[in-house]
């Protein structure tokens, strides 16, 4: 039995960081991420930042020197495939002379370092990668430009999708105008299996020592009553040197299952830790706004009518309050956006056996052309095939190919060109349909379903 600790020096901590480096990218496999990583999400926080680099443009930029777009915890490498996709198709079109767009992929994980560098999918001459400890580091040592990157010249970007869900964060019990934290005692080695309990114990402001988090602490005590509330330590650590980092002008885009108002943090218990493998907490965004709102920024968020993920934009230093990525915000996240499209689609998806080829394929248009959702309607679309008019029919082979270009294998995923050549023989593209059964065969090995659909264009070829 471990002794009782702040949730911030818990064991736990550390457990997860060896979980992640002996996983790499395989983690992947087992921690859920689709909600974020597909297509729609690329395009949308595409459209933000280039509202962003418009705010930027009409202020002071130096064009001899990149404008870095900095990923915390890049995970597999899916976000930044397609996001560097979707922003350099804006960009292209974009009538502004801007400086030259880095994106930096990072992570604490030295193993996962190299299965980047190691994949031809990331070789862009845009990516670098860096090893960045969120709880730690300060600057970014660039591997392909061989630069350390202690203060930017321009604007920082950062993107931080389910990153500050695992990082250290305390948990504070407020009744009564008193204020208790909630220690954790951890029983096991196994995160899955370990027996977790928390117990309260009294405390006294100042509580940290810190200005900043002693006067959070102070302000939700004034606002908060018989709730629970998470202090997001490390994370604001991390924003107070990305600040330093960005010399005052950043756009952070965070996603994390979340709370972001006051009034979603009302009336909370201690917090649930969610195992998967790896694990995480509900994330206090709200946190977040009150850090930057000190510093003459702003948080731009959806309220608490999220179901799945909490998509915020976090700006400090902008320019003349920042209208186009005010606006660029609005339509790409508020209006319909990540967890708009996950609650749309689930229930769309379970409707897919009554929808005609024509619907099925509007969907996958819908989403952007998404691997994930065609793989979860194979079946329904290859029953509709063959009622399916001539228009329709091309309409859906245009739509395969479009998967085909956006996607990104991540391990644990469904096979994606097994799901591709059974629409294309029912499309009577036995040539190309054997390409994908044999690209399927090479990829996930024997496999008696995918031998026999080899067999059988074969045979429908003449071979």
């Amino acid at each position: 039995m471990n002794a009782s600790t702040a949730l911030s020096e818990s064991p736990l901590w550390s457990l997860q960081r060896e979980w992640y480096e002996a996983r790499a990218s395989d983690a992947f496999a087992e921690v859920p991420h689709q909600v974020l990583d597909n297509p729609f999400v690329s395009a949308a926080y595409a459209r933000v930042v280039l509202g962003y680099l418009r705010d930027c443009a009409r202020g002071k930029l130096d064009l001899d020197e990149p404008l870095y777009i900095v990923e915390l915890g890049a995970g597999a490498g899916r976000f930044a495939h397609g996001f560097v996709r979707e922003l350099g198709a804006l960009l292209d079109a974009l009538p502004l002379e801007l400086p030259p767009v880095v994106y930096v992929m990072t992570d604490f994980s030295e193993s996962t370092l190299a299965d980047w560098a190691a994949n031809p999918r990331l070789a862009d001459a845009q990516i670098d990668f860096a090893s960045f400890d969120v709880t730690a580091d300060s600057t970014l040592q660039l591997r392909r430009r061989g630069i350390v990157l202690d203060k930017v010249a321009n604007p920082l970007v950062v993107i931080a999708n389910y990153i500050f869900d695992s990082v250290p964060a305390d948990a504070f019990a407020i009744e009564d105008e008193r204020l208790q934290e909630c220690l954790l005692t951890v029983e096991g080695e196994d995160i899955d299996a370990m027996d977790l309990t928390f117990e309260r114990r009294p405390v006294q402001l100042p509580h940290y020592g810190d200005a900043e988090l002693d006067d959070l602490l102070e302000h939700y005590m004034e606002e908060l009553d018989d709730s629970v509330v998470t202090v997001p330590r490390a994370a604001i650590d991390c924003l107070n040197r990305l600040e330093s980092l960005s010399g005052g002008r950043m756009l952070l885009l965070t996603a994390d299952k979340a709370y972001t108002t006051e009034a979603g943090l009302a009336g909370r218990p201690e917090p649930e830790i969610s195992r998967h493998g790896s694990f995480s907490l509900m994330v206090n965004l709200h946190a977040f706004g009150w850090w930057a709102r000190r510093r003459g920024g702003d948080m731009l968020d959806t309220g608490d009518r999220h179901t799945t993920i909490a998509v915020v934009a976090l700006m400090i230093g902008g320019e003349d309050g920042q209208p186009e990525t005010r606006q660029a915000y609005e339509d790409a996240i508020e209006r319909f956006g990540p967890d708009d499209l996950m609650t749309f689609t689930e229930g769309l998806e379970r409707s897919v056996d009554a929808m005609t080829a024509a619907e099925l394929v509007s969907l996958l248009r819908f989403t952007l052309w998404d691997s994930y959702t065609l793989i979860g309607m194979a079946d329904a679309l290859v029953a509709k095939v063959a009622e399916a008019d001539v228009p329709t029919r091309e309409d859906l082979r245009d739509a395969l190919y479009e998967v085909y270009e956006r996607h990104y294998p991540v391990p644990g995923e469904g096979d994606l060109p097994f799901t591709l050549g059974l629409i294309l023989y029912e499309l009577e593209d036995y040539a190309e349909a054997l390409d994908c059964f044999e690209a399927s065969l090479e990829r996930y090995g024997p496999d008696a379903s995918t031998e026999y659909n080899i067999a059988l264009c074969r045979e429908q070829l003449g071979q």
